[in-house]
């Protein structure tokens, strides 16, 4: 890893250690400002590596459900922070002629992953709607046709949603049939059984790097 991109994931995780959320952000917004990383660059080789890591230390009781949260909450805040240098970064860049609709399918409450995704294909130059957390598959389809969608792209968190997600995606290609809808997220970084043409490739479709670790953050 970039040694300045490592160094601030050593600062971050102290802010989160000590709780001190507003420092995160600070921290964050600094590095961005100063041209120490870029918005794509804080997405996949800082807070996606840290929100992995922290959900398998959950997993493996290292830390508490609210630790867990408070983490993503304050992550959630760095993000949103920075908007607007992704709005100015993505304003440099040759549109695509693309749009892309990201939401969460029924039951779907986890989103942070993909809100970041959203922002990577703005950097991309695609036109981004973003929908979030537990969209009804009616409301998917609504939307992206009246939106204009070309493509979908819809996330799962366990592999309880992602069983869920393969009727959903049947659903939402039956009633949107000239869109293309993609699947990803953090039930997909370890088991890749899946149809190829569903699975999300960042790289195909000209997204900003990838994370370090190959995983979207959930």
């Amino acid at each position: 890893m970039n040694p300045a991109y490592e160094s601030l994931r050593d600062d971050l995780d102290a802010a989160l250690a000590n709780r001190d959320r507003p420092a995160a952000v600070r921290l964050a917004l600094d590095a961005v400002r100063d041209g120490r990383i870029d918005v794509a660059h804080l997405y996949t080789e800082v807070l996606s590596p840290l929100l992995i890591d922290t959900g398998a230390m959950w997993q493996t009781g290292e830390v508490s459900v609210w630790q867990e949260h408070y983490a993503s909450a304050t992550v959630r805040t760095i993000v949103e922070s920075v908007y607007p240098f992704v709005l100015a970064a993505a304003a440099r860049v040759e549109p695509v002629g693309r749009a892309v609709l990201l939401a969460c399918p029924p039951r779907e409450q986890h989103d942070l992953g993909l809100r970041m995704l959203s922002d990577r294909f703005a950097l991309a130059g695609w036109t981004v709607h973003y929908l979030g957390t537990d969209t009804p598959v009616d409301q998917i389809c609504a939307a992206a046709r009246t939106l204009g969608a070309d493509a979908i792209v819809l996330s799962a968190s366990t592999h309880f949603n992602r069983v869920l997600l393969r009727r959903v995606v049947d659903e939402v290609k039956a009633c949107e049939p000239g869109i293309d809808v993609f699947v990803g997220g953090p039930a997909f970084a370890l088991d890749r059984s899946w149809p190829a043409d569903e699975l999300l490739d960042p790289v195909e479709l000209g997204l900003p790097p990838l994370p370090a670790t190959g995983k979207d953050a959930d």
